[in-house]
Protein backbone atom coordinates (compact mmCIF):
# COMPACT_ATOMS: atom_id res chain seq x y z
CA UNK A 1 0.00 0.00 0.00
CA UNK A 2 1.51 3.13 -0.89
CA UNK A 3 2.05 5.85 1.37
CA UNK A 4 2.21 9.95 0.42
CA UNK A 5 3.60 12.53 3.37
CA UNK A 6 2.49 16.06 3.59
CA UNK A 7 4.93 19.08 4.11
CA UNK A 8 4.68 19.07 7.42
CA UNK A 9 6.35 15.52 7.68
CA UNK A 10 2.94 13.66 8.90
CA UNK A 11 2.45 10.34 6.85
CA UNK A 12 -1.10 9.82 5.34
CA UNK A 13 -2.45 6.86 3.87
CA UNK A 14 -4.45 7.37 0.82
CA UNK A 15 -8.09 6.19 0.34
CA UNK A 16 -8.88 3.01 -1.17
CA UNK A 17 -11.29 3.52 -4.71
CA UNK A 18 -12.80 0.24 -5.18
CA UNK A 19 -14.29 -2.50 -3.54
CA UNK A 20 -15.21 -6.29 -4.38
CA UNK A 21 -17.70 -8.76 -3.66
CA UNK A 22 -15.91 -12.87 -4.25
CA UNK A 23 -18.65 -15.59 -4.38
CA UNK A 24 -17.53 -19.39 -4.62
CA UNK A 25 -14.01 -17.62 -5.56
CA UNK A 26 -15.66 -15.61 -8.32
CA UNK A 27 -15.87 -11.55 -8.52
CA UNK A 28 -19.82 -11.31 -8.71
CA UNK A 29 -19.60 -7.63 -7.96
CA UNK A 30 -17.17 -4.65 -8.07
CA UNK A 31 -17.19 -0.90 -6.61
CA UNK A 32 -15.14 1.82 -8.23
CA UNK A 33 -15.02 5.34 -6.30
CA UNK A 34 -13.51 8.08 -8.37
CA UNK A 35 -13.86 11.71 -7.98
CA UNK A 36 -16.88 11.95 -10.38
CA UNK A 37 -19.14 9.19 -8.51
CA UNK A 38 -19.54 6.19 -7.78
CA UNK A 39 -19.73 2.93 -9.93
CA UNK A 40 -21.21 -0.30 -9.24
CA UNK A 41 -20.60 -3.53 -11.38
CA UNK A 42 -22.33 -6.91 -10.92
CA UNK A 43 -20.80 -9.76 -13.00
CA UNK A 44 -23.36 -12.72 -14.12
CA UNK A 45 -21.89 -16.07 -15.01
CA UNK A 46 -23.41 -17.85 -18.06
CA UNK A 47 -25.67 -19.76 -16.60
CA UNK A 48 -27.75 -16.55 -14.47
CA UNK A 49 -27.31 -14.85 -17.83
CA UNK A 50 -29.02 -17.53 -19.86
CA UNK A 51 -31.64 -17.47 -17.42
CA UNK A 52 -32.18 -13.79 -16.90
CA UNK A 53 -32.06 -13.24 -20.63
CA UNK A 54 -34.27 -16.06 -21.05
CA UNK A 55 -37.08 -14.45 -18.63
CA UNK A 56 -37.25 -11.37 -19.80
CA UNK A 57 -37.39 -12.79 -23.75
CA UNK A 58 -40.66 -14.87 -22.33
CA UNK A 59 -42.12 -12.25 -21.15
CA UNK A 60 -41.74 -9.91 -23.63
CA UNK A 61 -43.04 -12.63 -26.08
CA UNK A 62 -45.71 -13.61 -24.07
CA UNK A 63 -47.48 -10.91 -23.02
CA UNK A 64 -49.19 -9.42 -26.14
CA UNK A 65 -50.35 -12.23 -26.93
CA UNK A 66 -51.49 -13.34 -23.22
CA UNK A 67 -55.49 -12.98 -23.25
CA UNK A 68 -54.96 -14.37 -27.41
CA UNK A 69 -56.18 -18.01 -28.56
CA UNK A 70 -54.67 -18.94 -32.01
CA UNK A 71 -56.12 -21.59 -33.87
CA UNK A 72 -54.11 -24.41 -32.43
CA UNK A 73 -55.31 -23.79 -28.51
CA UNK A 74 -59.45 -23.38 -30.03
CA UNK A 75 -59.32 -26.69 -31.68
CA UNK A 76 -57.79 -28.09 -28.19
CA UNK A 77 -60.56 -26.46 -26.46
CA UNK A 78 -62.92 -27.89 -29.47
CA UNK A 79 -61.17 -31.56 -28.85
CA UNK A 80 -61.60 -31.43 -25.46
CA UNK A 81 -65.20 -30.25 -25.24
CA UNK A 82 -66.42 -32.65 -27.55
CA UNK A 83 -65.57 -35.32 -25.77
CA UNK A 84 -66.76 -34.39 -22.76
CA UNK A 85 -69.93 -34.22 -24.79
CA UNK A 86 -69.57 -37.83 -25.78
CA UNK A 87 -69.06 -39.03 -22.68
CA UNK A 88 -72.11 -36.83 -21.37
CA UNK A 89 -74.58 -38.27 -23.66
CA UNK A 90 -73.19 -41.60 -22.75
CA UNK A 91 -73.25 -41.28 -19.57
CA UNK A 92 -77.55 -40.38 -20.10
CA UNK A 93 -78.26 -43.27 -22.31
CA UNK A 94 -76.80 -45.74 -19.83
CA UNK A 95 -79.30 -44.34 -17.45
CA UNK A 96 -82.19 -44.20 -19.66
CA UNK A 97 -81.67 -46.57 -22.61
CA UNK A 98 -82.03 -49.03 -20.14
CA UNK A 99 -85.32 -47.74 -18.12
CA UNK A 100 -87.34 -47.67 -21.79
CA UNK A 101 -86.06 -51.60 -22.38
CA UNK A 102 -87.23 -52.46 -18.85
CA UNK A 103 -90.63 -50.16 -19.99
CA UNK A 104 -90.74 -51.94 -23.29
CA UNK A 105 -90.31 -55.25 -21.99
CA UNK A 106 -92.83 -55.09 -18.82
CA UNK A 107 -95.76 -53.68 -20.95
CA UNK A 108 -95.11 -56.17 -23.63
CA UNK A 109 -95.26 -58.98 -21.11
CA UNK A 110 -98.15 -57.59 -19.08
CA UNK A 111 -100.58 -56.53 -22.14
CA UNK A 112 -98.91 -58.05 -25.23
CA UNK A 113 -98.17 -54.55 -27.32
CA UNK A 114 -97.10 -51.17 -26.05
CA UNK A 115 -100.32 -49.43 -27.88
CA UNK A 116 -101.01 -48.87 -23.98
CA UNK A 117 -101.98 -45.92 -21.83
CA UNK A 118 -99.61 -46.92 -19.07
CA UNK A 119 -96.56 -47.20 -21.17
CA UNK A 120 -97.18 -43.69 -22.79
CA UNK A 121 -97.39 -42.31 -19.32
CA UNK A 122 -94.42 -44.06 -18.62
CA UNK A 123 -92.70 -43.24 -21.68
CA UNK A 124 -93.76 -39.66 -21.02
CA UNK A 125 -91.99 -39.60 -17.57
CA UNK A 126 -88.92 -41.28 -18.92
CA UNK A 127 -88.31 -38.53 -21.42
CA UNK A 128 -89.03 -35.89 -19.40
CA UNK A 129 -86.45 -36.68 -17.09
CA UNK A 130 -84.19 -37.45 -19.92
CA UNK A 131 -84.50 -33.98 -21.21
CA UNK A 132 -84.24 -32.19 -17.99
CA UNK A 133 -81.21 -34.31 -17.93
CA UNK A 134 -79.98 -33.38 -21.36
CA UNK A 135 -80.71 -29.22 -20.48
CA UNK A 136 -78.65 -29.68 -17.25
CA UNK A 137 -76.00 -31.09 -19.53
CA UNK A 138 -76.04 -28.66 -21.91
CA UNK A 139 -75.09 -25.91 -19.21
CA UNK A 140 -72.65 -28.26 -18.00
CA UNK A 141 -70.90 -28.14 -21.19
CA UNK A 142 -71.04 -24.43 -21.39
CA UNK A 143 -69.42 -24.00 -18.32
CA UNK A 144 -66.96 -27.02 -18.87
CA UNK A 145 -66.17 -24.82 -21.71
CA UNK A 146 -65.50 -21.51 -20.06
CA UNK A 147 -63.15 -23.49 -17.34
CA UNK A 148 -61.06 -24.50 -19.86
CA UNK A 149 -60.90 -20.60 -21.01
CA UNK A 150 -60.03 -19.44 -17.21
CA UNK A 151 -57.64 -22.69 -16.85
CA UNK A 152 -55.82 -21.30 -19.62
CA UNK A 153 -55.83 -17.30 -19.06
CA UNK A 154 -54.99 -18.67 -15.18
CA UNK A 155 -51.65 -20.53 -16.29
CA UNK A 156 -50.43 -17.92 -18.38
CA UNK A 157 -51.05 -15.29 -16.04
CA UNK A 158 -49.00 -17.55 -13.33
CA UNK A 159 -46.19 -18.32 -16.02
CA UNK A 160 -45.54 -14.66 -16.88
CA UNK A 161 -46.00 -13.37 -12.93
CA UNK A 162 -43.58 -16.28 -12.25
CA UNK A 163 -40.94 -14.82 -15.15
CA UNK A 164 -41.61 -11.38 -13.95
CA UNK A 165 -40.55 -12.41 -10.17
CA UNK A 166 -37.84 -13.80 -11.11
CA UNK A 167 -36.11 -11.05 -12.65
CA UNK A 168 -37.48 -8.99 -9.71
CA UNK A 169 -35.84 -11.23 -7.70
CA UNK A 170 -32.35 -11.35 -9.65
CA UNK A 171 -32.25 -7.37 -9.33
CA UNK A 172 -33.08 -7.76 -6.13
CA UNK A 173 -30.11 -9.80 -5.74
CA UNK A 174 -27.77 -7.47 -7.24
CA UNK A 175 -28.69 -4.32 -5.92
CA UNK A 176 -27.77 -6.50 -2.09
CA UNK A 177 -24.68 -7.53 -4.20
CA UNK A 178 -23.83 -4.13 -4.95
CA UNK A 179 -24.89 -2.71 -2.17
CA UNK A 180 -22.87 -4.82 0.28
CA UNK A 181 -19.65 -3.65 -1.63
CA UNK A 182 -20.71 -0.42 -1.51
CA UNK A 183 -20.83 -0.75 1.60
CA UNK A 184 -17.32 -2.51 2.46
CA UNK A 185 -15.83 0.72 0.11
CA UNK A 186 -17.64 2.97 2.71
CA UNK A 187 -16.23 1.13 5.55
CA UNK A 188 -12.79 0.95 4.17
CA UNK A 189 -12.73 4.88 3.21
CA UNK A 190 -13.85 5.74 6.69
CA UNK A 191 -11.09 3.79 8.04
CA UNK A 192 -8.33 5.75 6.33
CA UNK A 193 -9.97 8.62 6.87
CA UNK A 194 -10.31 8.19 10.97
CA UNK A 195 -6.46 6.71 10.59
CA UNK A 196 -5.20 9.44 8.69
CA UNK A 197 -7.52 12.39 11.16
CA UNK A 198 -5.51 10.40 13.82
CA UNK A 199 -2.16 10.35 12.89
CA UNK A 200 -2.48 13.93 12.05
CA UNK A 201 -3.51 14.51 15.80
CA UNK A 202 -1.22 12.60 17.49
CA UNK A 203 2.33 13.40 15.30
CA UNK A 204 3.29 15.32 18.13
CA UNK A 205 2.51 12.92 20.86
CA UNK A 206 4.70 10.21 18.46
CA UNK A 207 7.45 12.65 18.43
CA UNK A 208 7.55 12.63 21.74
CA UNK A 209 7.96 8.73 22.17
CA UNK A 210 4.29 8.76 23.64
CA UNK A 211 2.35 7.57 20.43
CA UNK A 212 0.29 4.13 20.65
CA UNK A 213 -0.02 2.21 17.47
CA UNK A 214 -1.98 -0.35 19.04
CA UNK A 215 -4.28 2.19 20.64
CA UNK A 216 -4.74 4.22 17.14
CA UNK A 217 -5.74 0.97 15.19
CA UNK A 218 -8.72 0.34 18.12
CA UNK A 219 -9.73 4.19 17.74
CA UNK A 220 -9.42 3.83 13.93
CA UNK A 221 -11.75 0.67 13.46
CA UNK A 222 -14.51 1.74 16.14
CA UNK A 223 -14.17 4.91 14.57
CA UNK A 224 -15.18 2.95 11.26
CA UNK A 225 -17.74 0.55 12.33
CA UNK A 226 -19.69 3.12 13.58
CA UNK A 227 -20.21 5.10 10.84
CA UNK A 228 -20.94 1.58 8.35
CA UNK A 229 -24.29 0.43 8.02
CA UNK A 230 -25.23 -2.97 6.88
Amino acid sequence: MSKTSSSSGNTFIPYNPSSSIMVNGKNKAEISVTPWGTSSYYNMDENEKKAYDYAGEQFALNLPNLNVFDADTQKRFDNQVQSYINQGIEDINDIYTPMLEDLQNDIASRFGNLDNSIFMDNLSEIEDKRADSISDFSQDVQTYRQDLVNNELSNRYNYLDYLNNYVQQVNSNILNTTGAGQNLSNLSNSYYSNFNNLLNKNSQSSNNGGFDIGGLFDKVIDAALSGIRF
